[in-house]
């Protein structure tokens, strides 16, 4: 009985992670955890360079999760 309750114990907690970062933009390169992507962060995480403009579709100077994401989808389908 004990291993079904480590199984339910595991199901929950990754059940709550998940929900509490539902609508939150988790990237490992947003260092100050403040769901956006500076150009520093973008350029730390080694990412291309030329591609902040592009993918800071509001001019804000920052990426959020739904600019990372156009522009993700943006790279994958090019190649």
């Amino acid at each position: 009985m004990r291993p079904s309750f480590l199984i339910l114990a595991a199901a929950l907690a990754t059940a709550s992670t998940a929900m509490a970062a539902e609508g939150r933009f988790i990237h490992p390169a947003d260092i100050n955890n403040d769901d956006r992507l500076s150009k520093a962060e973008w350029a730390a995480y080694k990412l291309p360079a030329a591609d902040f403009a592009k993918a800071d579709k509001n001019a804000d100077g920052l990426i959020d999760g739904h600019e990372f994401g156009a522009w993700h989808l943006a790279q994958q389908t090019s190649k």
